[in-house]
């Protein structure tokens, strides 16, 4: 049985199955997947007391150009602040640049937010301070498209200290312990074992450098990441995630502990 829902961390996701352009075309404005990103937060924001956190990644960004971006806010309206924030940059290119309000791609170069996967999540403090710090999402940055990974997640689990001890055994120097960054820790250390185990496969078979990289954000599997780094966690959870290749991921404790929802049609996947 889940838990009765209430004021405990909520958690939103948003991939958008139409390139921006769709949109654009569809419902005259660049801003679909922000306005029901905030849809979706401000029905749960009762659950988000302590501060607010949103994500998004551009999918096929060109090199040269920021491709997943995080706005956090601690004020006492976070969510207002956020999408005040969001919102303001779109209207200045409306009023100011009218023909590069509907160019998508140069919506997806020039402003934030103007990617295909969205992710929010509205924080209930159990731990640490109400400080900007302690908002998901948290973000584990790389160079390689495959190995940066943002997550924000509802999490209450009860073995922290054997989670800490499994990451220095993986000869990590965590610099918390805390179940967040334990979470975090121990999915990007299997997917960095999933890339490292690609880049291998690949590297003896002629392919050069970037091209065994494509690859790699090609065929990786987070399943197989996540059946790996969700083993021995004991507690309840519902996460959400986004990979930099594009590939976006829930997962939720194996007794169902913490509830969650997903919706799909063909524009939208929602959790």
């Amino acid at each position: 049985m889940s838990d009765f829902i209430g004021h405990e961390c909520g958690i939103a996701l948003i991939r958008l199955r139409k390139p921006l352009s769709y949109f654009i075309e569809r419902y005259g404005t660049p801003t679909y997947g922000i306005n029901k990103l905030y849809l979706l937060m401000e029905k749960q924001h009762n659950r988000g007391q302590d501060g607010a956190g949103v994500a998004n990644l551009v999918i096929d960004q060109r090199p040269g150009f920021p491709y997943l971006i995080r706005q956090r806010s601690t004020s006492n309206q976070p969510l207002v602040e956020i999408f005040e924030k969001l919102g303001s940059r779109f209207n200045r290119v409306q009023r100011n640049q009218k023909t590069k309000y509907k160019n998508s791609q140069w919506l997806k170069e020039n402003v934030p937010f103007a990617g295909e996967v969205f992710l929010g999540h509205l924080r209930y403090g159990t731990h640490g301070k109400n400080a900007l710090d302690f908002c998901h999402p948290f973000i584990r940055r790389s160079n390689w498209r495959s190995r940066n990974l943002a997550l924000a997640g509802n999490f209450n689990m009860t073995n922290v200290d054997e989670l800490f001890d499994q990451l220095i055994s993986f000869g990590q120097h965590p610099k918390e312990k805390t179940d967040t960054i334990t979470v975090l820790e121990k999915i990007g250390h299997f997917l960095d074992v999933e890339n490292l185990r690609l880049w291998d496969e690949y590297q003896g078979k002629g392919f050069t450098d970037h091209e065994i990289a494509l690859l790699i954000e090609d065929e990786l599997n987070m399943q197989t990441v996540l059946k790996r780094a969700c083993k021995g966690f004991d507690g309840g959870y519902a996460m959400i995630g986004i990979i930099g290749n594009g590939t976006s991921f829930v997962a939720r404790d194996p007794a169902g502990i913490r509830p969650a929802y997903y919706y799909a049609n063909d524009e939208v996947i929602v959790i």
